[in-house]
């Protein structure tokens, strides 16, 4: 069941002046944000071969979705993946400006993306993903005040921050904040492969790729009116990781630590422990490891019995979506009344150095 009023010995949550409005999600388990997050909840997940072969001779395997073809790659792909997402998130606040006779304002969209270091990254992405979502979703985007963060899972929690942080400003009523990603292409497979991190028989310390989109409608708490509140943002960090993986030295978690530190800060650690967190770990070694580095470094951020759900290992690895993915299921889980706890922790860890925290809970206003 939801958690419906706050842990034992613990105050009240305090009611952010940033609301999420409206979610939208699409990922190898579902097509909306209530289908992947009962997909996930039901433990629900596809793999399937594709027509590219791995070192061994052997179909490479991921999660992804059926319903776009094989042969589309690229910015088209991720046009097919976030379009819809940003459809299902915007659709109240576009519902509400038709309602009061007004003409839907363009939205400012801020869409995280792969690190432009990734192999096989379609270059057309910065300068046509957001017409291409625009012509996709239906939604009217403010290209002038929009933008694309290419910082891969962190640069997921860098898009809500810079939202935020416009947002109280006061600079926008309202900020569609998302992910967008595919690990289905042949460089960037091919890369996973030689780097022996494609999950198989015979690498079992590796990942199952995956694609999605998750999209959230921010707005000010004023500014949401009549809306649904989903949830509400507490706090978001960002920091960057001395020795990420691959690094001389080993990774001691760092960069994660400092991220959780800084979007745990707004409600204070010691009087508020966190009960629940969601993160992109898929059980590679090494972002395990890096992950329990933070229980161990911000134990006082965490309830001694602290559930970590990894809702990854599901969907596939979701790459620069898995904040936005991760958000929108957290606000499902809310709604339905089948939510861990009354807030949620969520972290992101790139394959670079970027890293990322982002702190959400249910609106605890009536």
């Amino acid at each position: 069941m939801a958690a419906s009023s706050p842990p034992a010995g613990h105050p009240p949550l305090p009611a952010s002046d940033v609301v999420v409005v409206g979610v939208g999600a699409r990922a190898p388990s579902g097509l909306t944000a209530l289908q992947v997050t009962m997909s996930v909840r039901a433990l629900k997940m596809d793999p399937r071969e594709s027509h590219l072969i791995d070192r061994h001779g052997e179909p490479m395997v991921m999660c992804r979705l059926p319903s776009i073809g094989d042969e589309v790659m690229g910015v088209d792909r991720f046009v097919a993946l976030g379009g819809p997402a940003l459809t299902q998130a915007a659709f109240a606040w576009l519902a509400a400006e038709r309602r009061n006779g007004r003409t839907a304002r363009p939205l400012p969209v801020l869409v995280a993306l792969p690190s432009r270091r990734r192999p096989g990254l379609d270059a057309r992405l910065e300068q046509h993903l957001l017409r291409g979502l625009e012509a996709r979703s239906q939604v009217p985007i403010d290209h002038a005040r929009s933008g694309l963060i290419f910082g891969c899972r962190g640069g997921g929690v860098e898009a809500f921050r810079l939202a935020i942080e416009r947002l109280r400003a006061g600079e926008h009523d309202a900020v569609a904040v998302g992910g967008v990603d595919s690990w289905f292409d042949p460089d960037a497979l091919e890369w996973l492969d030689r780097e022996l991190r494609l999950h198989s028989m015979q690498t079992e310390n590796g990942f199952i790729p995956g694609e999605g989109a998750g999209f959230s409608l921010l707005t000010s708490r004023r500014s949401a009116a009549s809306l649904p509140r989903l949830a509400q943002i507490l706090g978001a960090g960002v920091a960057s990781e001395p020795r990420p993986y691959g690094s001389d030295e080993p990774c001691l978690g760092e960069g994660i630590t400092a991220a959780v530190k800084r979007a745990v800060a707004p409600v204070g650690a010691r009087a508020r422990r966190i009960p629940w967190v969601m993160t992109d770990v898929v059980n590679e070694r090494h972002r395990v490891d890096e992950w329990s580095y933070v229980m161990a470094r911000a134990f006082e951020a965490f309830s001694p019995d602290v559930i970590h759900d990894q809702p990854l290992l599901k969907t596939g690895d979701l790459g620069a979506a898995s904040a936005a993915v991760l958000l929108a299921i957290a606000a499902m889980r809310w709604q339905t009344g089948c939510a861990a706890a009354d807030c949620a922790l969520i972290g992101a860890h790139s394959e670079g150095p970027e890293r990322g925290a982002l702190l959400a809970s249910r609106d605890p206003t009536p």
